[in-house]
């Protein structure tokens, strides 16, 4: 499934087409879903840092479209992981790490 903003919120198509093609570069088939999703597009002014983020576990379809897989990735640059001052929301920020056909690099 793709994510595009709610109605009403900005984004371009160009967006649209990007993550299409991500989406597809990442799991190597087509969304079978865009949805709309209302979501804070803005990073508070204040955040409280958790740490260094030393690795990620998360499942995912990812070469095999209703096959989920857990993948485990160590962080090489370690960014940090950070959440709003009411505790709800979590931000990573800062690291050096792309996503590829390949899955979570860096």
């Amino acid at each position: 499934m793709a994510y595009v903003p709610a109605e009403g919120a900005e984004s371009s198509g160009r967006e649209a087409e990007c993550a299409d093609r991500l989406f597809r570069i990442f799991h190597r088939f087509p969304p079978w879903r865009v949805m709309r999703a209302s979501h804070s597009r803005r990073i508070p002014s204040v955040l409280v840092d958790l740490g260094r983020l030393r690795g990620l576990i998360y499942a995912s379809d990812r070469g095999c479209r209703g096959v989920p897989r857990t993948y485990i990735h160590f962080m090489r640059s370690r960014p940090r992981l950070t959440c709003d001052t009411g505790g709800r929301q979590l931000f990573i920020i800062g690291g050096r790490y792309r996503v590829t056909r390949k899955g979570i690099e860096g």
